[in-house]
């Protein structure tokens, strides 16, 4: 299994934390799943939810912040146009 050890009898679910700013809230817990640890983040506006493996994290940390800018601009739009 990847990530941290698990003991049986532990929550497959554990919560960490709240982020917010003055645009988003989201909480960030980790999840045991059958592939081994994953961060959890679920978005308190739109209830979405998504979990994150290692691979997925590294690719973060390897954005520049303007690629992390329109990584963000690009989702901002879509969500907007999605709307009603």
């Amino acid at each position: 299994m990847s990530g941290l050890a698990r003991e049986p009898g532990d929550p497959e679910e554990v919560r960490l934390c709240r982020v917010a700013c003055e645009g988003a809230a989201v909480v960030v817990s980790t999840r045991t799943t059958g592939n081994g640890l994953r961060l959890k983040l679920v978005s308190e506006r739109t209830r979405r939810q998504v979990l994150l493996d290692a691979t997925v994290l590294e690719a973060l940390c390897l954005l520049t912040p303007e690629q992390a800018t329109e990584l963000v601009r690009v989702t901002t739009e879509r969500d907007e146009a999605d709307r009603p």
